[in-house]
């Protein structure tokens, strides 16, 4: 994929480009609330803010081997399930998921639809360290010590562990 670096001012060709994408956006907003039978289209918008949420999710971690911690707090997103597990986005990347597929635990979700974000804790991660099992977050316990945030949103860098020379 190719990338664009945006700089302010854009250039004309480019604002031309976002015009005449953003005049499809009401074509697409009433095939979807057909799609779902919303003929006012609130739930298409509701759903809409839901997945908006999604950029915000787990900005606390500087990078995806950061959710390498057993009972780190994050939040996930549930994309899909099979009989034997829970599959959930987390905003880590897109090699990074998160699964729950303990039938204890499965319980735990069975008020959750699709799109919707569940508070969580990570209780392990596959040798792949692309599958963070998850387990959903209940009541309360005193935040992660660890839990700093710098301007940007994300986990400010930390100076290493161990004996120092």
């Amino acid at each position: 994929m190719h990338q664009h670096r945006f700089y302010r001012p854009m250039r004309e060709d480019l604002l031309t480009y976002a015009a005449q994408d953003v005049m499809y956006l009401p074509l697409l907003h009433q095939r979807l609330c057909d799609q779902l039978g919303d003929r006012s289209g609130c739930r298409v918008m509701t759903r809409s803010r839901e997945y908006v949420n999604y950029a915000r999710m787990n900005l606390h971690l500087s990078s995806p081997k950061a959710a390498e911690r057993r009972g780190l707090r994050l939040q996930a997103m549930l994309a899909t399930q099979t009989e034997a597990a829970l599959y959930f986005k987390l905003n880590l990347g897109a090699h990074r998921q998160g699964v729950v597929s303990r039938e204890e635990a499965l319980k735990n979700f069975k008020d959750m639809h699709y799109g919707e974000i569940a508070d969580c804790w990570v209780s392990a991660w596959n040798t792949g360290r692309n599958i963070l099992f998850l387990e959903r977050f209940e009541g309360s316990f005193a935040p992660d010590p660890d839990f700093t945030t710098g301007s940007a949103g994300r986990r400010r860098k930390r100076r290493p562990h161990g004996p120092t020379d």
